[in-house]
Order: structure tokens, then C-alpha cells, then sequence
């Protein structure tokens, strides 16, 4: 149960924070946010309404905080209305109801006791809400592909609309640095001693490639010399270059000796010997670090992790990481890793496994929704990039069949990643043996 809320609550954070970004920039920049949400429907209710703004027999009213204006009241619409006059002046709707197609005017007026009125223009409050489906948010503004209303987003600059789109992305990345920054300040795991090394990539057609070394050896010493730490493996290696080598290498419960020749001149991104190396930890002690220290390293680590991400197609292509590191993962793997994170932090006491696991994701989710993907913010941007190569935009029409199509895919995307999450479970990261 622990981990069903921990997991329900790190999701609903990460959406939400995206969310928000959205709504915020919308907001600054004139955009009509028709609906802030928390929460997926249906609405369980709707706690507040901000003031909107109606054009009825070219008078401009308020539309009061309290005031429901169906989803069936457009520009043009008919209907009949009442309204009060404040002390400050201001005239408020209170009421207003659509008047139907096959009603005259004669009849409302009749029927509803009020002379029947067209809406000129209408801006409606923004809603705040909170749904029944507890995970995330959503931000619903007005026309997001339709230019011709007043105070739409798709009317907007294509300066305005790239900020809207982007700041999304950016504040997950803002939640990143903060819930990094909260990890360290807690108590952050420091290595104060290691034992070998263990092998995390092998690069195609290097030395350790044709003496079959794997990813997950650890190491042990090189011509007998022990080896404690990448810097000594490395130092060694290069010192023995052109020159044959044994490596003893513990693999699981065996102990194997390998003879292989550090390359003189390795390619451009490799080592002599072609392998990623890690340490392997044998201490980890806990410290705390101050405020001003702590965001510094917060945003070390947001943007490390960017920068990893970024160049993991090349690290790919060159051998130098498995292909299961990379593998994509969905909403069962994330609880997956979520599972571990939290059962790390309740036997350790420590929340940096959580609060770590919340960092990555949440970095993780600002790179993925600024692809150039149909469907997400990097696919609108991209259209957006279009429109100012070609001096006029994309027929909306056309670009939200795209977006829908696109979304449609990525459905099915992730089923098949999730359906592979539970048949084949990626492995999580063991983090009580790193305490």
C-alpha cells in the first residue's frame, strides 16, 4: 500500500508540475486558460472560478466567480441572461442559459421571462478543478487549434505559443534541481572506500570484446597488481600498452584469468582496453550539505543527467553501454522503481532513494515531452519551426489530425513498453546494498 500511494503521489507531482508550467505561462501571456485541473475526469468538483469577462447588446459585463456558463455558449450564441450592478460599479452576470436553435426569440423571451440576447464576445473565468482519477492535471485553453478566437493559444505568436509549450518541460526540470537539491540536504550517500572495479560497457571489436569480457565482471588486478579503483585500472592499463595483459576477473561465483593487449592507439572515445568501468563500493557514509551547496549540486546533477541522456545514442552505437540500460520504460516500470526507491528509504531511513528516483524521472519527463514527437510539446514546436521557415502555419485542421494520430501511436507505444515491463521486469537499482 506504501508503495501504491508513494507511486501515485511521485506521478501526480510530475504531471502536475508539467501542468502548471503550462498554465502559468498561458496566463502571463494573455491566453484564455478555460480549465486548470487536478486530477483526470470525472470532475468531482470545482472548488474555484476566476472572473471572466461577456459582451452582451455591446454592453461588457463580468462574469461572476459563482456564474456557470455552459460549454454550449459560444460567440454568436443566443441567450437570455440576469445581472446585478456592484457598488464599485461593475455589472455581473449572475445567470445565463442558452437559448435552444429551435426556440424563437419571441418564445424564449416568453418562456424565460427575459429578452433573448447574442453573445458578442466572451472570455470565461478560468476553473479550478479537482477530478476523480488522482494522478496528474491538465491545462485546457481555449482554441489550441483554432486562430480565429480572441485570446486563443493557437492565436497567438509563435513567440508565445514555443514559451507556453516549453514551460512545461521547464518546470519539470525546475522540480528536478529542487528535488535533487532536497536529496543532498537530507543526507546524500558518499563513497569512502571501493574494491575493483566492475565493467558497465564494452565497445564492438575492442581487446576486452575479442577476450569476451562482460558487462557486470568486476575486475580484481592487472598482472597481479590490485586494482581498487577506475584511476588504477586506467593508470595500469595505459602504462601496459602493446603489451599483453592478465586480468584476474571475478564473474559471479568464478574466478577467471584473461589475457588481452591494451591498444596503442584506441579510437576517439575509448579506452586502451575498450571497457566503461564503475567502481564497486564497499563503504558509503552519509552527508548532509548546505542550502546554497546543495542547489549547486542540484543543478549539476539535473543537467548531468540531460547531458547523459543526450549522448546515450552514441554511448549505443559505440558499445560502451547495453542496449537494456537504455530500454524505455512505462507507467508499470516506473512503479517498479518506485517499489525499490521506497523500500530502500523505509529500511535505510535515508529519503535520497526516493527523492533521487523523483529527480531522474522528472528530468527524464521534460526530455521526452521536448521530442519532436506528434502529440507532445517538442511535436508542436516543431510545427511551430515550420511555420516560420515557411512564412505561414500548418492548416490547424491538419496538424491536430497529425497530433491525433500521433497521440494514438503513442498509446499504443506504450502499451507494447509496458507490456514488456511486466513480462520482462527491468532491473531496479539495489539500493540497501549500496548502504
Amino acid at each position: 500500500m506504501l508503495t501504491v500511494v508513494a507511486f501515485a503521489i511521485v506521478l501526480s507531482l510530475l504531471v502536475f508540475v508539467h501542468e502548471f508550467g503550462h498554465f502559468i505561462v498561458a496566463k502571463r501571456t494573455g491566453v484564455v486558460v478555460e480549465e486548470f485541473a487536478f486530477g483526470y475526469p470525472p470532475r468531482l468538483l470545482k472548488y474555484w472560478q476566476s472572473e471572466g469577462k461577456i459582451v452582451l447588446d455591446r454592453k461588457e459585463m463580468i462574469i461572476g466567480r459563482k456564474t456557470n456558463v455552459s460549454r454550449q455558449i459560444e460567440v454568436g450564441s443566443r441567450v437570455v441572461y440576469e445581472s446585478e450592478t456592484q457598488p464599485d460599479g461593475r455589472v455581473v452576470v449572475t445567470r445565463i442559459q442558452p437559448v435552444p436553435d429551435k426556440m424563437s426569440d419571441e418564445e424564449a423571451a416568453q418562456k424565460f421571462g427575459r429578452p433573448v440576447s447574442v453573445v458578442e464576445q466572451l472570455e470565461r473565468g478560468t476553473e479550478y478543478t479537482i477530478n476523480a482519477i488522482p494522478f496528474g492535471g491538465y491545462v485546457r485553453m481555449l482554441g489550441e487549434e483554432d486562430p480565429t478566437a480572441p485570446g486563443s493559444f493557437a492565436s497567438k505568436s509563435k513567440r508565445v505559443r514555443t514559451a507556453v509549450l516549453v514551460a512545461g518541460a521547464a518546470m519539470n526540470i525546475l522540480l528536478a534541481i529542487v528535488v535533487f537539491a532536497a536529496s543532498f540536504m537530507l543526507g546524500a550517500p558518499e563513497v569512502v572506500a571501493t574494491d575493483n572495479v566492475m565493467i558497465s560497457g564494452i565497445a564492438s571489436g575492442s581487446p576486452a570484446d575479442e577476450a569476451d569480457l562482460r558487462v557486470g565482471d568486476i575486475v580484481t588486478s592487472i598482472d597481479g597488481v590490485p586494482v581498487k579503483s577506475p584511476e588504477e585500472l586506467v593508470s595500469l592499463s595505459n602504462r601496459r600498452r602493446g603489451q599483453e595483459v592478465v586480468l584476474s576477473i571475478k564473474r559471479g561465483k568464478e574466478t577467471l584469468q584473461v589475457r588481452l593487449t591494451p591498444r596503442v592507439t584506441p579510437p576517439e572515445g575509448e579506452g586502451a582496453i575498450g571497457i566503461s568501468i564503475q567502481p564497486v563500493v564497499s563503504k558509503i557514509e552519509r552527508r548532509y550539505y548546505p542550502l546554497g551547496q546543495a542547489l549547486w549540486l542540484g543543478v549539476q546533477q539535473t543537467f548531468g543527467t540531460i547531458a547523459l541522456t543526450v549522448t546515450v545514442p552514441i554511448l549505443l552505437l559505440r558499445g560502451l553501454i547495453p542496449a537494456e540500460m537504455v530500454r524505455p520504460i512505462g507507467p508499470p516500470g516506473i512503479y517498479q522503481q518506485t517499489a525499490s526507491a521506497v523500500q530502500a528509504s523505509v529500511q535505510t531511513g535515508w529519503w535520497f532513494p526516493l527523492l533521487n528516483l523523483v529527480g531522474l524521472i522528472s528530468t527524464a519527463l521534460a526530455i521526452t515531452n521536448l521530442l519532436p514527437l506528434p502529440a507532445l510539446d517538442g511535436g508542436r514546436i516543431f510545427f511551430i519551426v515550420i511555420e516560420a521557415i515557411r512564412g505561414r502555419r500548418v492548416d490547424p485542421a491538419r496538424e491536430g489530425l497529425i497530433h491525433f494520430v500521433g497521440l494514438a501511436i503513442l498509446m499504443v507505444l506504450m502499451l507494447v513498453i509496458s507490456y514488456y515491463d511486466i513480462v520482462r521486469p527491468i532491473t531496479t537499482i539495489d539500493w540497501v546494498s549500496l548502504f
